[in-house]
């Protein structure tokens, strides 16, 4: 397997000249991935339809750079750990300082109300 990285300005054939290549691949039966940004994604799907005659293809695969990363990290063995989202983040930070608060000389001075989220109001 190899890499081929096409570049060049706006409207010069890049888009053409990927689709012709994966489609000849498709051909022979080789897999290929084209790797594009998000916002590129989905047009890119529906331009390999389009190349494979409006069936899906077993030999080619658009993917993102996200899914790349995350297929490289399940494939080494990476992705066990849990990214902890930014709710969780905020509940622990709210555990922490309602735990130690009298430790803290900041929160132990100012008793104010500490606004997470729109509807609910914590106080600390």
């Amino acid at each position: 397997m190899s890499l081929r990285i096409v570049c060049g300005r706006a409207g010069t054939g890049k888009s053409s000249f990927c689709f012709s290549e994966i489609k000849e691949k498709i051909k022979q039966k080789e897999n290929v991935y084209m790797i594009t940004p998000e916002q590129f994604s989905f047009t890119a799907e529906q331009k390999l339809l389009d190349v494979c005659d409006g069936g899906a293809s077993l030999y080619a695969e658009v993917i993102t750079f996200g899914r790349m990363a995350n297929r490289v990290m399940d494939e080494v063995g990476k992705s066990q750990k849990k990214e902890i989202t930014s709710q969780g983040k905020q509940m622990l930070l709210y555990s922490i300082l309602s735990k130690e608060k009298k430790n803290l000389n900041f929160l132990r001075k100012v008793k104010r109300k500490c606004r997470i989220g729109r509807k609910n109001n914590y106080r600390i």
